[in-house]
């Protein structure tokens, strides 16, 4: 359902959540590595994701201030752009998802989510 609302902005669903971590990253960029990690998946699968993102314009490389053999990604401009356009579909879409769940249940949900979530990491 999220890859059918994304397609018309241009995004796909990795896409998205690659996106959403290099923009919510506390740092100015965040590695490779790091965000296959952060998206429980194969390097082999992110290193095409880049490739992909940064030929369309979405994010860059460039090199780690303190390693210069250490390519860092960054979101562009134009991956903050389609990024502020998917956000409200993924925000519309979760909100009909857990539209039967009450106020207290949801939130024990997304809690228990962010438990499992930093067990994994």
């Amino acid at each position: 359902m999220f890859q059918k609302r994304l397609s018309p902005i241009g995004l796909t669903p990795d896409q998205y959540t690659a996106l959403r971590w290099l923009n919510e990253s506390k740092e100015d960029a965040i590695c490779q590595k790091d965000l296959a990690k952060l998206m429980f998946t194969d390097p082999n699968n992110i290193s095409g994701l880049v490739k992909r993102m940064e030929s369309t314009g979405m994010l860059r490389r460039k090199n780690s201030r303190y390693d210069k053999r250490r390519k860092l990604l960054e979101i562009t401009h134009k991956g903050k752009s389609l990024l502020n356009l998917a956000t409200p579909v993924a925000r519309k879409l979760e909100n009909e998802t857990l539209s039967k769940l009450n106020t207290k249940e949801k939130k024990q949900l997304i809690s228990s989510l962010r438990d499992i979530c930093q067990i994994l990491h």
